[in-house]
């Protein structure tokens, strides 16, 4: 009967390395292949970059089966270490190949979460399939580690939600998320002190560089049936700042970004609170040689050019008008 048993329990084991080497075989290309694009969904962006702790939990795993066949998890010593650092060099050596083969440049984040995939399997495996008390907290560590990581992506799910439901709201910064539509995100704040339209606004840091602003970035992509773009934007200081707005579509970018083939106006900020409002019917005929492809706008920006000083601005109530 033992004998028996144990002959089931090593036909399971086989089945199951071989389904997780086929799944391992199916996802390694995608290292190096496919993936979003630029402009790509945040949604989509992080459910990518969760797929490095998927592709490390199953190798790990079957790493861990094959060993524990041949016993090797208790012959040697420090098995934990030499698996460990096996998957760091395994995800620096991807992480380098894609620099190599794809142009991508080398994202230390990603080889955080091939290692939390790695442990996470480690620890799993200690637990079950009977509940060993020495990997209880361990799991809940991983377990609350593959939470945080998967934050961006909840995060972003929430909001892409919340940004089809305003719609043609295009942001007025009422719910947290909002200002992650904005890039870049690190001289962006939202903020309580200021504001057009409820009760927070958008805070901008404007540097001396020869282009400072931010850019609306991810955000319901088809403005056909509306006539203008508003925005409110303020002002704290004592001059006037000129602020350049531009609004292009994906022709744009995928035919050489020529600015003759982009919108662009000029604003003079006054001090204090200024509505902006953009004509929606020069946004579509602004290309020199063509019509803007109006249901497939992909940005819309505002910045400074060449300021002697830094400047703070504010905005808020970026909507679409009919």
């Amino acid at each position: 009967m033992d004998n028996t048993e144990n002959a089931e329990r090593s036909s399971f084991l086989s089945s199951q390395e071989v389904a997780i080497g086929l799944l391992l075989f199916i996802g390694f290309p995608f290292f190096f292949i496919g993936g979003p694009g630029y402009h790509a969904d945040r949604s989509f962006k992080s459910a990518w970059d969760l797929g490095h702790i998927l592709f490390f939990f199953l190798a790990t795993r079957l790493f861990l089966l094959v060993a524990a066949k041949r016993q090797e998890t208790k012959q040697r010593p420090f098995f934990f270490l030499q698996v460990f650092v096996s998957a760091l060099g395994l995800g620096i050596l991807i992480e380098l190949a894609q620099k190599a083969l794809g142009g991508r440049s080398v994202d230390v984040w990603d080889v955080y979460r091939d290692l939390l995939g790695c442990v996470g399997a480690y620890t799993v495996s200690g637990l079950f399939p009977v509940v060993n008390r020495r990997f209880i907290l361990p799991a809940i560590g991983i377990m609350l580690l593959v939470i945080a990581a998967s934050w961006p992506l909840v995060r972003s799910l929430v909001d892409e939600n919340i940004a089809r439901r305003q719609f043609p709201v295009l942001a007025d910064f009422e719910t947290p998320f909002e200002q992650n539509r904005f890039i870049p995100g690190s001289r962006l704040w939202r903020v309580d002190k200021v504001a057009a339209h409820g009760c927070f606004s958008l805070r901008i840091q404007l540097t001396t560089a020869t282009y400072s602003g931010a850019s609306l970035f991810y955000f319901p992509h088809d403005w056909r049936g509306y006539t203008t773009l508003n925005f409110s934007v303020y002002n704290p200081g004592k001059e006037e700042l000129p602020l350049h707005c531009r609004v292009h579509d994906v022709h744009h970018r995928q035919h050489g970004m020529r600015f003759s083939d982009r919108f662009h106006q000029l604003f003079a900020l006054h001090p204090g609170w200024n509505r902006c409002q953009v004509s929606l019917a020069d946004v579509r005929t602004a290309p020199r040689t063509r019509l803007m492809d109006m249901a497939h706008i992909e940005s819309f920006a505002f910045f400074v050019v060449r300021q002697r000083k830094g400047h703070i601005i504010y905005v808020d109530n970026v909507y679409l008008g009919r």
